[in-house]
């Protein structure tokens, strides 16, 4: 497999902004299009557009939980989730102006709530309502909360799932804006194809994972709690991925199931036996410690544009984020490749950092400069300490700064650093990759 990447450019990820910002305009557009019966106030129109313009921003979530191989690479995953978070809190924010506006500029639209009018519609409503408040609450505060990331998914796909069905209902029903048959045409295939891909990756794909099926060959304890996975698969068809992508796992008899979760590979490309590193810190890594070799496991993937370009690399990166790392390396050593790496490799102390007996094999296979950050060293350490910060990260700089791409994962502050210090020091944006595993 060739160590050559596409690299997309700003160009193409500003295209694919545009298609989602167009797409959740259209459902606005083709409400007000033709002959609308009676004109109202400019606050009841102006809460009427905020409702249609929400709706379209709830529609287009689907495009990124439907996880669409061709969007990541334009944007990058860390960029689509951060995006994803931020356009779904303005929906919410939108669909709720849209009663609160119509209220404040009329009372009697009250009587869309009472139930002694219609039963039905006011349960939905209503359920609309809070379950707007009930998704972003449990999307901000899942952690704080303690909520099960299985329920929390259960949860945001079906309340997902819920307010647009209701949000096309209410449309349709009121029937003021869509008062012709190509209207309600148009909003029926528009969201039913978006929500599809919801069903597509809850259904239908674990339906083909089914049919390709991995075995776990055997689970690596690690230090810092750490542990292993090391899948081979069924069949002879090899599983091909990029040194850096990743996968979404589930460990089960079955793939339909809640327990799917996203982790990069930490093997080489080259290598037919996949390996996934994670630390015991959720409720599911927690179970690595007591697998069993022989247990099925289904992965979906890969996924990722954090992934090995053409140039040398310069690698900044943190306890556990260091694994799509490890790939990097382990597949330059397997493909014999000599160009320049330097990792900035950050970690609690000398006995917490996972991979250290591997990383002192690949710094002789490879022409790779590796400089250990310690937190909390032992008395004798006389190598880098405390956190990496803009000093630490500068002073290892390489002199041809934009001769190399450089990569950065581990705890969010560390990266908010390196980003920032790259960019102070003239790297090109460009050349910058960053992956964060924050999804709730």
């Amino acid at each position: 497999m060739s160590t050559k990447t596409k690299r997309y450019s700003a160009g193409k990820g500003l295209i694919w902004l545009f298609i989602f910002l167009a797409l959740s305009l259209l459902p606005l557009l083709v409400a007000y299009s033709g002959d609308i019966p009676t004109k109202r106030t400019l606050l009841e129109e102006l809460g009427v557009v905020l409702g249609f313009i929400g709706l379209g921003l709830f529609g287009i979530q689907f495009l990124f939980s439907g996880r669409i191989k061709q969007v990541a690479p334009s944007f990058g995953v860390d960029n689509i989730v951060q995006f994803h978070k931020e356009i779904g809190i303005v929906a919410i924010i939108f669909v709720l102006s849209h009663p609160i506006l119509l209220l404040v500029s009329d009372w009697e639209y009250i009587s869309f709530y009472d139930p002694r009018e219609n039963l039905p519609r006011a349960a939905a409503l209503f359920f609309a309502t809070f379950g707007m408040i009930a998704l972003l609450s449990t999307s901000l505060w899942r952690v704080s909360t303690g909520l099960n990331y299985e329920w929390w998914r259960l949860i945001h796909g079906v309340l997902g799932f819920s307010l647009v069905f209701i949000g096309i209902v209410h449309s349709i029903q009121v029937g003021h804006y869509l008062n012709e048959f190509y209207k309600i045409a148009f909003f029926i295939l528009f969201f039913g194809s978006l929500v599809y891909l919801l069903v597509h990756a809850r259904m239908v794909r674990p339906y083909m994972a089914k049919k390709d099926p991995f075995i776990i060959k055997e689970i690596l304890p690690r230090k810092d709690d750490c542990y292993t996975l090391r899948l081979e698969k069924k069949s002879a068809e090899p599983f091909r991925f990029l040194p850096g992508q990743f996968t979404w796992i589930t460990i089960s008899h079955t793939p339909f199931s809640l327990q799917q979760h996203p982790f990069s590979f930490s093997s080489s490309a080259e290598n037919s036996i996949l390996e996934i590193t994670a630390k015991r810190i959720g409720d599911f890594t927690n179970t690595w410690k007591y697998l069993q070799p022989g247990q099925t496991a289904f992965l979906e993937g890969p996924f990722g544009s954090f992934t090995l370009k053409e140039k040398p690399c310069f690698l900044v990166m943190g306890g556990i984020g260091v694994t799509p790392g490890i790939s990097f390396l382990k597949t330059l050593a397997d493909r014999k490749d000599q160009r320049k790496c330097i990792l900035i490799y950050g970690n609690e102390s000398w006995k917490k950092i996972p991979f250290r007996e591997e990383l002192d094999r690949l710094k002789n296979q490879i022409n790779l400069k590796l400089i250990h950050v310690l937190e909390k060293p032992d008395k004798d350490w006389d190598g880098e300490k405390g956190l990496i910060d803009e000093k630490l990260v500068t002073k290892y700089l390489p002199e041809d700064l934009n001769e190399f791409d450089y990569y950065i994962c581990g705890p969010g502050q560390m990266m908010d650093k390196a980003e920032l210090t790259f960019r102070k020091q003239g790297v090109d944006w460009r050349n910058i990759y960053a992956e964060r595993f924050d999804f709730v």
